[in-house]
């Protein structure tokens, strides 16, 4: 099994309200409009031009380090694990499964979640890797990493669990894996309402209730 990270592994809340303080925008004047845009079809960075126009992130997040070198800002902590993950993760090792983390994250994310030791067999960054989803480049790196701690691994005996049909899904779909969607986070719950979340093989709520659907497979 392979785990997207945000959203997914990851709870965003507090890395967006930090945004929405950083502009000082109402929280829910900054999520609304956020969610309004991805729900019409537009994406994150849209969303976020909206409400500061020009808004350029590889700059303005230089600017936030340069501010607060030691702050948390766009970054996670363990405090952001949504609370299910080590209790399913325990679950699906249990049954058998090698679990593996692998998604689009700036090279902080990778030492982020070594240290909260969650017992994977494997942690991919894409910052790291050069190469980031819906790349079908990226679902290859995937695959290797998988497979090192299952020599012989094939893509059809993957599932890649994320929140998103564009990034998540289809691509992994693509590459040949079985894929779960998450009902969770700004695009989880957009997303498991279009007719593309068909394509998933499972659309869970939570963690717990793809461990459930995983062991019912067995």
């Amino acid at each position: 099994m392979v785990f997207d990270v945000g959203e997914t592994l990851i709870d965003e809340t507090r890395i967006f309200a930090r945004w929405a303080d950083r502009f000082a925008i109402p929280h829910m004047a900054f999520f609304g409009t956020i969610g309004g845009v991805i729900a019409s079809g537009g994406t994150l960075t849209d969303g976020f031009r909206l409400l500061v126009p020009g808004f350029d992130l590889e700059a303005e997040s230089a600017r936030w380090l340069a501010e607060e070198p030691d702050g948390e800002r766009e970054h996670f902590t363990e405090r952001d694990l949504y609370p299910d993950v080590r209790s399913a993760f325990k679950t699906m090792r249990a049954a058998g499964l090698s679990l593996v983390i692998a998604g689009n994250q700036p090279p902080e994310a990778g030492p982020a979640l070594a240290a909260m030791e969650l017992g994977v067999d494997g942690i991919g960054i894409s910052d790291d890797w050069g190469v980031a989803k819906p790349q079908p480049e990226f679902f290859d790196r995937t695959l290797e990493l998988a497979a090192r701690s299952r020599p012989g691994l094939r893509a059809e005996e993957v599932l890649y669990v994320g929140d998103r049909v564009d990034n998540d899904v289809l691509p992994a779909g693509r590459a040949g894996m079985a894929t779960a969607l998450l009902r969770r986070g700004i695009y989880g719950y957009r997303h498991s309402a279009t007719p593309e979340a068909r394509g998933a093989d499972v659309v869970a709520d939570d963690l717990h209730q793809l461990a459930d659907w995983i062991t019912a497979r067995d």
